[in-house]
């Protein structure tokens, strides 16, 4: 079986080479995974956040995914242009074979607001990755003998993959569209997210072995998210969703999360911000049900969620998908912003 898997991961990168990026179930919380357009577009001095997701366990080696990313803004205005930058980071590993993605990139972004409810921007993203992968691990089936496995025994298999660095190049352009009024109980906020974003603009050359090498296909991404707090109650109404494509392989995923506002935050001098906490459920077409909670503490705030299968492949991991965790610690809006202009 393992020869299998290894032979198939080889297959489709030497012949084909459909690889697909990496994503992630919480989607809003990898921003300038999902469009560098994002990156700086907060209202607060810097974030730093961490991810990590563990994949398909039922199967022996899980594939595990970690990513990092920091972004500010800078020379932030209140009703002005501004720019925002920022670096994101990830490791991916799947199976015996590690085989694996390393990538770093730096995002650049300006922000326009366009209008006092409409902020509009724009980002590139830059960068390096490599891919990666190991046969130590593997069992073959000459090392099978008389039924029994042999370790020492030879493979007589060469190692037939190779590592190699290539360059990326990434977009996107997003619209905000935000309405607040502050009440007795609160901020109430209408905002609508829309987006648009393109990875691999250069379709960087992909080799996995001596001989010849395939494109990688670019991966287009279509989101949207909404926030619609209901007028005099601490509640709030959270649907989103996106359609990715990435050469003959779609991704669609929608849901929505429920709010409650634990603690509003402070009005004039914003020494405290707003806590919350909210749960929902997400469904990626043909593959998952996503059940996640989120807590909002503020500065902290803490996601996780946990992908059931219900595709075919349930067969084999046995309805178990993946595991995510999202850290995140932002300096969020003070009162230094309230004199800005």
């Amino acid at each position: 079986m393992r020869r299998f898997v290894f032979a198939l991961v080889v297959g489709l990168g030497s012949l084909t080479l459909s690889a697909q990026d990496i994503h992630f179930s919480q989607f809003n919380e990898t921003p300038m995974h999902l469009n560098p357009a994002y990156t700086g577009v907060f209202d607060g001095l810097f974030r730093i956040s961490g991810h990590y997701r563990s994949q398909w366990a039922s199967l022996g080696n899980p594939y595990k995914t970690m990513a990092t990313a920091f972004d500010m803004p800078l020379n932030y205005k209140k009703n002005g242009a501004y720019m925002g930058i920022g670096i994101f980071a990830y490791s991916d590993k799947a199976g015996d074979s590690n085989f694996g993605t390393k990538q770093g990139s730096v995002s650049v972004s300006g922000i326009v607001p366009i209008t006092s409810t409409t902020k509009f921007s724009a980002g590139i993203q830059a960068g390096f990755g490599q891919r990666s992968a190991t046969t130590s691990s593997l069992q073959w089936e000459n090392q099978y003998i008389n039924g029994s496995y042999d370790p020492s025994a030879p493979s007589n298999e060469s190692n037939i993959l190779t590592s190699f660095l290539y360059a990326d190049l990434s977009g996107g352009i997003a619209a905000q569209f935000r309405n607040a009024a502050s009440t007795f109980s609160g901020k109430n906020v209408r905002e609508l997210n829309i987006g648009l974003s393109a990875f691999h603009f250069n379709k960087p050359q992909q080799r996995f072995h001596g001989g010849g090498g395939e494109r990688l296909y670019m991966r287009i991404v279509a989101h949207a998210n909404y926030r619609f707090d209901v007028p005099d109650s601490k509640w709030s109404i959270r649907p989103g969703g996106y359609f990715m494509n990435q050469g003959p392989t779609n991704e669609i995923l929608i849901g929505s999360m429920f709010r409650y506002r634990m603690q509003n935050g402070t009005k004039i001098t914003n020494f405290y911000t707003e806590t919350g906490v909210a749960f929902g459920a997400s469904y990626r077409y043909k593959d998952a049900i996503i059940p996640q909670v989120y807590f909002d503490l503020g500065d902290i705030f803490i996601g996780l969620s946990y992908d059931l299968n219900v595709s075919t492949y349930k067969v084999a991991s046995k309805s178990q998908g993946g595991m995510e965790i999202t850290l995140r610690y932002a300096n969020l809006n003070g009162a230094l912003y309230k004199n800005k202009k």
